[in-house]
């Protein structure tokens, strides 16, 4: 009897069932599906069918259906464009993030709900959105700012110190202008120092200047009024920063103090001098009711039986004199109710019962109210971040004008010239007194901003660059002048800044001043106009525009510093208590730096290739 042929597996099987594979032998099969080996020797055909039918292979085809690959889930090592789009989602996300103030834990939820929604690769929770930014992001936004850097002719630094627990942070903050975005305030640095005296910070400033290669280019340091900073209202003393500057950058700086400051001060310095301390009545009044229901319920049937509409008394904050204004005009509005239900207490506080027993405390209040308007009028005209010092200088003096003009008119309001001439026929009050208290004010107030405005007088010469009036070949020389005395190297030639002003002279004529004026349109709108339309013209403008850039880079107050530390407030919160200076140094430098909306990001992050190659490597991952 014969031997019986055994199955092999033939193309045809390969054909039909092409996950089952040959093994070692022309009989033996394995099934890719389920891993499982068999022979077909003995049916062939048959063996396969029946392997199919195995509660072990069908048990792996349910595993499989309800599973994904996990190949779909990994990053691949090539870079097409459906990496392209994911390193652009990924990218353009982790801005977002940034860009409203969102922190990197959310991150893990936005990226969940993403990938659910649009994309099942989409995967950029808080580590690697913090890896974008902090690796990617970051280092573009800064290499971004050493190329405009490059073409700029002078800069200007900002400089302070904030307390996060037993943090001290300094953001160094750049402020340039140029011909075709305009006034641009950026942070260079933001480091952690042991402490802030004047030699530690002047350290910082020139290490981080010569790191960016910008120590020529600094014309200007702004900072709050302090001794060490500038060595106070004298500037005189060798150790503060602004000495320490201007020796080793070897140039006549220019020191700009904070303008806001200097107003507060003046308004609280000269109602120190006045016969009622409104400050302290503000707070006194504040602490007897913010947290007493019953007291406040009492003074609101005061206001019924006065027919008065009751108003919640405000506190302010000491930091910022001129928020006593609001306080102030609080307790004016319901005085009357005040002062009875004050006078009636059987307890109460001995400086209010003072205060509200004389006649003429209500004129004081109505006087502060009234001077700290005009104040705090100014204070808003000089906070914006692109106002120049230019500018600054046109308000304060301004301010000191108008205070002078009611010095010498002896000016009250209506209102309070008729209190007094009431109470001074009812023989509660004397005239020449209250006026000889009125006069001290106003003496006092411009005394102080001329004693702290001393530094304006080296800007003098740029306040043409506002444009107000038709250019003058004299001012704009003067201007010159000044430039190269003080940074020779600047390169100006003075033959061709003659013929470029000749040009503007037609340009800036009459009818544009005019049509300027009527817009409301600002210096920096109006110098990029100019040199816009001298671009597109081919007209030449380079040494005019040098001039121009020095008076634009000059800062007029400090708030875009203190405008950092409110974001750093925001950023660096109890709930991220393990946030890193490093990590918030390259926050706030993609907050800062790159100034797009969320769209427009997008379409920076679209065209350019390399940014969204290093999006989607895994290098993003190491420090550099």
């Amino acid at each position: 009897m014969s031997k019986k042929r055994g199955c092999k597996f033939n193309d045809d099987l390969r054909s039909e069932f092409p996950f089952i594979k040959k093994t070692k032998s022309d009989y033996m099969v394995k099934c890719e599906k389920c891993n499982g080996e068999f022979s077909i020797s003995h049916g062939g055909k048959n063996d396969i069918s029946k392997h199919l039918e195995t509660q072990k292979h069908k048990r792996y085809l349910n595993t499989a259906a309800s599973s994904s690959k996990i190949q779909e889930f990994l990053r691949k090592t090539t870079y097409g464009d459906e990496e392209k789009k994911l390193a652009l989602a990924e990218g353009l996300m982790s801005f977002h993030a940034i860009n409203h103030n969102h922190s990197f834990r959310s991150m893990d939820c936005t990226s969940q709900v993403v990938k659910k929604l649009f994309n099942k690769k989409f995967a950029c929770a808080r580590t690697k959105s913090e890896a974008i930014v902090c690796n990617v992001l970051s280092p573009y936004a800064f290499s971004e700012l050493n190329k405009n850097l490059e073409k700029i002719n002078f800069i200007s630094i900002y400089s302070d110190a904030s307390n996060h627990k037993d943090i001290k942070l300094f953001p160094t903050i750049i402020r340039f202008f140029d011909s075709e975005t305009g006034i641009n305030i950026r942070i260079l640095d933001f480091v952690s120092l042991p402490g802030e005296t004047s030699e530690i910070i002047f350290s910082s400033i020139i290490n981080i200047l010569e790191k960016n290669n910008l120590k020529h280019k600094m014309i200007a340091y702004c900072a709050d009024n302090t001794n060490a900073n500038f060595g106070g209202k004298a500037r005189r003393g060798t150790n503060n920063i602004f000495y320490k500057l201007n020796k080793n950058l070897n140039q006549n700086i220019i020191g700009v103090g904070c303008a806001a400051h200097i107003i507060h001060n003046a308004i609280q310095t000269a109602a120190d001098l006045l016969p009622v301390d409104v400050e302290n009545i503000v707070i006194k009044i504040y602490s007897y009711f913010y947290i007493y229901t019953v007291r406040v319920e009492m003074l609101k049937e005061f206001c019924e039986t006065a027919e008065v509409e009751y108003q919640k008394i405000l506190g302010y904050s000491k930091t910022r004199w001129l928020a006593l204004l609001p306080a102030v005009e609080r307790i004016l509005k319901i005085y009357d109710p005040l002062k009875s239900y004050f006078l009636s207490q059987d307890k109460c506080p001995r400086i209010l019962e003072e205060f509200f027993e004389k006649e003429s405390s209500k004129i004081w209040l109505e006087f502060v109210h009234n001077q700290a308007a005009l104040f705090q009028n100014a204070i808003k005209l000089i906070e914006g971040d692109k106002i120049s010092v230019i500018e600054v200088a046109n308000e304060v003096n301004n301010l000191k004008f108008q205070c002078q003009e009611r010095l010498e008119n002896n000016f009250l309001p209506l209102t309070i010239r008729n209190s007094i001439s009431q109470l001074e026929e009812q023989g509660a009050i004397n005239r020449a007194d209250i006026m000889n208290h009125v006069k001290k004010f106003y003496s006092n107030c411009i005394d102080y901003l001329e004693e702290w405005t001393v530094h304006y007088n080296d800007i003098e010469h740029f306040h043409w660059v506002t444009l107000k009036q038709e250019l003058n070949w004299n001012d704009v020389q003067k201007s010159f002048d000044h430039i190269t005395q003080n940074f020779p190297y600047s390169n100006i030639s003075e033959n061709d800044l003659f013929n470029e002003v000749s040009l503007l002279k037609k340009y800036i004529d009459k009818e544009k001043v005019k049509s300027w004026a009527s817009a409301k349109i600002t210096i920096e709108n109006k110098w990029l106009e100019i040199f816009h339309h001298f671009e597109t013209n081919h007209v030449p403008y380079n040494n005019a525009l040098k001039i121009v850039e020095y008076a634009l880079s000059l800062p007029g107050t400090n708030a875009a510093t203190e405008r950092v530390f409110s974001t750093v407030n925001k950023v660096w919160t109890s709930e991220k208590s393990q946030l890193s200076v490093e990590t918030l140094k390259a926050i706030l430098c993609v907050k800062y730096n790159l100034t797009n909306s969320c769209e427009k990001f997008h379409d920076l992050l679209n065209n350019d290739s390399n940014l969204l190659k290093k999006i989607h490597s895994n290098e993003k991952y190491a420090k550099e």
